[in-house]
């Protein structure tokens, strides 16, 4: 779509400024504090957030009775005041990521990032809207089951045609694997109405973020990182309160990283194969993760056996059906046609480097995120894979991705925003304040 070419172009122009010697993501002055004035900020920030999601869903110009449509409400870019909407989000994700960078150069106190991303989990649990409608589709996927791939023309029965008033019948057939339509059925079977089902996605959500956090952890991420990884509003924003099933592939990945690291390698391409089992690009998305194994040829061969398993058992228990469903999921607009190849070798050009050993780039993340035909939020941390072997990397895509994702929201861009904000975020990003990197005391984050 051309909505997403200033997206690509940004990516792009962040790669070539750094390839040329430009030092992307050098820190910008921030007072130091305490790590609670941080925490606290995120969460009040994150607050803020949320009421701003729920007025986009319930101040709209043509007014929706949520509780007689449906049990949780979806933010509409038909929403009253739409230039303050997105001005509003922009604002609340430059803080967040301010906050972000304030708490990774504070002393990291691990039971307070604990707490705060206690807090953070619960208020996305409770949280009274959706951004995307998404987690709608998943329910009617988990509900079809194996026919999620062909589904019937038919609506669905009772309180659950609500899910066809935002995907109509026909749904699109799913682009998801074999294993997360098994994760799905199972985390919603034992609730039998709607909203329960929706609540247990979130739970879902919720369960996979830890399990990332756990990921990380064993692999070796320092508290600092970890920390504005748990704290991070952007994750519990895409992944606990809209339920976005990309984090459950996202902490397979990273338990692959660490089990090749440490303990098995044999476990690790399983678990990276499961990763595709859940969407099938993640065994592309995953290939740096094999990059720790010494042997060369054991490296290649590793990746080439997760690819293999993921794609004969995602043909094996979805067929034709299941690659029809991902077709008809990449729409290629004939004008941004070219650049969309471009951005796509481009990512695919750096998760090889990266599996051959080179992850140097800080701003190799953001291109990974648009190996698709369109740029999706949830996407942006698609890059955690590449970034996880260099610790300045990975807390850079962590503190940016507030911001990042607000400025990539489809729904509430404006043209303002990329023909205004978004270059100028590359430019801060590209070209900080004279000097800003020895005022803080670090040299990158």
């Amino acid at each position: 779509m051309t909505i997403f070419l200033p997206f690509y172009v940004a990516a792009l122009a962040l790669l070539v400024l750094e390839l040329r010697g430009v030092r992307i993501g050098r820190v910008w002055p921030v007072p130091r504090g305490p790590a609670l004035v941080w925490i606290f900020l995120l969460l009040a920030a994150y607050a803020v957030h949320l009421a701003i999601v729920w007025y986009a869903a319930t101040a709209v110009n043509t007014p929706i009775a949520w509780p007689a449509v449906a049990p949780i409400g979806v933010a509409s870019a038909d929403v009253r005041h739409p230039n303050l909407v997105s001005a509003a989000l922009l604002a609340i994700g430059a803080l967040e990521s301010f906050a972000l960078l304030g708490l990774y150069r504070a002393k990291p106190f691990p039971v307070l990032a604990a707490l705060g991303a206690a807090v953070l989990i619960a208020a996305s649990l409770a949280a009274p809207a959706f951004e995307s409608p998404d987690a709608y589709a998943y329910v009617g996927d988990a509900l079809l089951g194996a026919h999620a791939y062909s589904p019937p023309n038919d609506n669905f029965a009772g309180e659950f045609v609500t899910i066809n008033r935002f995907f109509p019948s026909p749904m699109l057939p799913a682009p998801y694997g074999p294993l997360w339509l098994a994760v799905a059925t199972i985390a919603t079977a034992p609730f039998g109405g709607l909203f329960g089902k929706l609540l247990a996605l979130r739970l879902l959500g919720a369960a996979a973020f830890a399990a990332l956090l756990a990921g990380l952890r064993a692999f070796g991420v320092g508290p600092r990182a970890l920390a504005v990884l748990a704290l991070n509003p952007a994750l519990a924003a895409q992944y606990v309160c809209d339920a976005h099933n990309d984090l459950l592939a996202l902490a397979l990945v990273v338990a692959a990283a660490a089990a090749i690291r440490r303990t098995s390698v044999v476990a690790g391409t399983g678990l990276a194969a499961a990763a595709g089992l859940v969407k099938l690009p993640f065994v592309v998305v995953a290939l740096p993760v094999f990059a720790s194994v010494r042997s060369r040829a054991a490296r290649y061969a590793c990746a080439a056996a997760a690819a293999g398993i993921a794609s004969l058992l995602s043909w094996w228990t979805g067929g034709a059906a299941y690659a029809h469903g991902l077709a008809v999921h990449v729409p290629l607009s004939r004008g941004a046609l070219a650049l969309n190849l471009a951005v796509a070798l481009t990512a695919l050009l750096l998760l090889l480097l990266a599996l051959a050993g080179a992850r140097r780039w800080r701003a190799g993340v953001w291109p990974i995120a648009m190996m698709s035909s369109y740029v999706a939020t949830w996407y942006l941390p698609y890059g955690i894979a590449y970034a996880l072997a260099r610790r300045r990397i990975l807390a850079y895509l962590a503190i940016a991705l507030p911001l990042a994702c607000a400025l990539v929201d489809a729904k509430f861009a404006r043209w303002w925003t990329v023909a205004i904000v978004l270059p100028l975020v590359v430019a801060a990003c590209a070209f900080p304040a004279r000097g800003a990197c020895a005022a803080n005391g670090v040299r990158a984050a």
